[in-house]
């Protein structure tokens, strides 16, 4: 039986599941003794890893120069950017290129360099485009669920999803019966932007969490640009709250995994288990 289940992000082609395991199994432990001392039980943890599934995406990860976006892409960002670009915002030149942005999404562009970096535009942009990948593609998000199924059949109780990793993760609980989840927490999670709840698969079009799920944790740095959208609570009355500071990489997993909000969430499960 293990305790824990992690869903990673984006970026991760190249890895694999133990690459990604280790750090999430350190950080989250070190939250957990932020929480409640060195003595406390540190949890038995898995991953699921999918990001070879992404792999002829890998022109599209985030922190790359070149984006490649196909019309629905575009159609997608141009939702987003009318949902949080005031349309008083000045069309400026973004202080770098990036390739594939088309002048039809620059106020986007410069609406989230302007608020996160360059490199948090970069991050946004390449982040997103896999999640709407993830929405889009029916046989992509079968194959992330059967991997997870498999990962369910060890009995986890809780699950930790990060950034496209919350997105799959709540899904994937409002897909599979008798999952075994009680506790969802959300890390990074763009789930607040409405244009990405609007295209949720049918059976996550819910106002409650999923089945099963009896808490449900969304933590966030408000400096993160994935995150952007910031709480959860708005659209999911159950969803409790928790803004952290992840210093200068507000939207890495580890730093999420590692602060006391996340390990005290954590250790409440286990404590209840």
């Amino acid at each position: 039986m293990v305790d824990v289940v992690g869903i990673h992000g984006i970026s991760q082609q190249q890895g694999g599941r133990l690459q990604v395991l280790e750090p999430w199994r350190l950080a989250l432990g070190d939250g957990i003794e932020r929480a409640r001392g060195r003595v406390f039980p540190k949890p038995s943890m898995d991953l699921v890893y999918y990001g070879d599934l992404f792999l002829s995406d890998s022109d599209s990860k985030g922190g790359q120069d070149d984006l490649e976006l196909d019309s629905d892409a575009i159609a997608f960002f141009a939702a987003i950017q009318d949902e949080v670009v005031h349309e008083d915002e000045p069309d400026t030149r973004m202080s770098k290129g990036m390739k594939g942005v088309p002048p039809r999404l620059g106020k986007l562009a410069n609406w989230v360099e302007q608020r996160f970096g360059v490199a948090g535009r970069l991050l946004f942009f390449g982040d997103l485009v896999q999640v709407r990948r993830y929405q889009s593609d029916d046989d992509l998000a079968n194959a992330v669920h059967d991997r997870i199924r498999e990962a369910l059949a060890d009995r986890p109780y809780i699950m930790v999803g990060h950034s496209l990793g919350s997105v799959v993760a709540y899904e994937a609980l409002c897909t599979i019966p008798d999952h075994g989840i009680t506790t969802l927490v959300t890390i990074g999670s763009p789930l607040g932007l409405r244009s990405l709840r609007e295209r949720l698969r049918p059976a996550a079009r819910r106002p409650g969490p999923p089945p099963g799920v009896e808490t449900w944790v969304n933590i966030y740095d408000s400096r993160d640009p994935v995150a952007l959208a910031g709480p959860l609570q708005p659209y999911w009355s159950a969803v409790v709250d928790r803004v952290v500071d992840n210093g200068n990489e507000p939207h890495a997993a580890t730093r999420y995994l590692g602060k006391l909000a996340t390990g005290a969430t954590i250790a409440d499960s286990l404590t209840v288990a």
